[in-house]
């Protein structure tokens, strides 16, 4: 191999080298997950000899940068949407600030009356500082750009009336790109004035997270309808009609498919009139819209060391809202592919599913669902039949409708004559023709995001199939929880 080629890729490993460090190590970051962020401060500090109780001093700067910031509920929001933000501040010593520990903001202390910090090393005609960040003084950008400091080791001293100064989380504002007179702990760091305004908060957010971290989608579930987002109602304030619920991913309404031998019922009332037994309870569940009776009883343990005394919860309904959520994901597909929409316009439609003894029903109008619930339809137009395996296909994104229908995985018949004629000659079309086909994605474990029912406006309210929502959402619609 020739010298020159040589130097080539030893040049190339070294810019991949300095591209994945600068991707491993970062000093403030931006961790998104549901609607809600971490910004994560990283600092190392430094001693000079002199400096007593160092690993305090750390201590004592991580509580209040996490103290203020986070504020008396542990976290602050952020944007219309209200997105919850938490403040972390990950802290270490370390030998010298020449160079900085990789990853980390890096802080130099001494003390105060013998080396105070200032802005050049000499002391003639120096500016004298609590503590001091180096210019450019300010960082920006998720795992952006390090900056180092001197600080005291009088920082976040006492106020001489009442409490400290918070010169340590007026600092942090630094390392997360806010400069001094931005108002809140930017300007005073002590008084009634010296929290975080929302304005440093937001902007705290649009430096390290970006500008679009609380996307308009993080709206649902707030507790109010967000009719400038696309909104139709909110799982927390209602909006549906007496026979539809909200659907707590979209803020869309969806008709109900409760089924009373399955424990679920479209009201309370019903759901308390039958519900009966010593441990039978009733409980609204969001991600249906319907009341359900659960009749568990309590396990009993009376000799932890002898299995065969233990007595076993029944299990859960976990595989019957599987089913249901299968069934509303099919209904709805089909007016979202292609020619189907065509094929299944105007229709009144009896789904039979083997391996399921009750019959579900749909009414399409203008290639739109208008109604899905239990039981079979005395006048059909259409009768349509599958198994509980391509539903399950359809719904995990490993087929779609128009491929089962290819495949004769779903089958139908037009009821009477010109139904029969209707169908089939559209029939005929819609394979000659290629089609469009729309993936259902659903995660393999329960209690995870799901894609929005088909005909939510993904495009009108902002929202992205498999985008999660607020975590307390999911912390409480993902379980039975009564209503507040």
């Amino acid at each position: 191999m020739g010298r020159n080629n040589l130097f080539l890729i030893l040049g190339v490993l070294l810019v991949l080298l300095s591209l994945f460090s600068g991707l491993s190590f970062a000093e403030t970051t931006c961790n998104i997950e549901n609607c809600g962020m971490e910004i994560t401060v990283k600092i190392a500090f430094a001693f000079d000899p002199g400096v007593q109780n160092q690993q305090q001093y750390i201590q004592n700067a991580k509580n209040e940068i996490e103290s203020v910031w986070n504020g008396p509920n542990g976290y602050r929001t952020c944007g219309d949407c209200k997105c919850k933000v938490a403040y972390k501040a990950a802290v270490m010593s370390t030998a010298s600030c020449s160079p900085p520990p990789a990853g980390y903001h890096c802080i130099r202390v001494t003390v105060y009356n013998n080396d105070p910090p200032r802005n050049q090393t000499n002391w003639t005609g120096a500016q004298f500082y609590i503590g001091y960040m180096y210019p450019p003084g300010v960082a920006t950008g998720n795992g952006g750009n390090s900056i180092t400091g001197w600080w005291s080791d009088i920082m976040s001293r006492p106020t001489g009336s009442n409490g400290n100064y918070k010169d340590f989380a007026h600092e942090a504002g630094h390392m997360m790109g806010l400069e001094d007179g931005d108002g809140g702990i930017m300007t005073n760091t002590s008084g009634p004035n010296s929290d975080p305004t929302q304005a440093n908060i937001d902007e705290t957010v649009q430096e390290i997270c970006g500008a679009n971290a609380c996307p308009a989608r993080c709206c649902c579930g707030n507790g109010q309808i967000d009719g400038n987002v696309g909104e139709q109602c909110d799982p927390f304030a209602g909006g549906c009609g007496a026979d539809e619920y909200c659907c707590p991913y979209c803020c869309h309404c969806y008709p109900k498919m409760c089924i009373a031998a399955w424990g679920e019922y479209e009201n309370a009332a019903d759901c308390n009139s039958n519900c009966q037994g010593m441990y039978a309870k009733c409980y609204y569940n969001y991600q249906t819209g319907c009341w359900d009776c659960l009749k568990q009883e309590p396990a009993t343990t009376p000799n932890p060391y002898d299995s065969t005394q233990t007595k076993q919860l029944p299990e859960g309904n976990h595989t019957k809202q599987r089913m249901l959520a299968d069934i509303r994901d099919f209904y709805g597909a089909l007016g979202d592919v292609g020619m189907l929409k065509t094929l299944f316009g105007d229709d009144r439609i009896n789904l039979y599913i083997k391996g399921i003894d009750t019959p579900f029903h749909a009414v399409t109008k203008n290639g739109a669902l208008e109604e899905a619930k239990v039981g079979a339809l005395e006048d059909p137009t259409i009768n349509m039949y599958t198994d509980v395996e391509t539903l399950g296909s359809i719904a995990d994104g490993e087929t779609t409708v128009s491929r089962a229908l290819m495949d004769g995985k779903i089958k139908y018949e037009g009821v009477g004559f010109l139904n029969g004629l209707r169908l089939g000659i559209m029939d005929f079309f819609f394979r000659m023709f290629s089609v469009g086909e729309v993936k259902i994605d659903r995660p393999a474990e329960e209690g995870t995001p799901r894609e929005a029912p088909a005909g939510a406006k993904e495009a009108e309210n902002g929202y992205t199939p498999n985008t999660p929502r607020h975590t307390e959402i999911f912390e409480r619609v993902l379980v039975h929880t009564e209503p507040e």
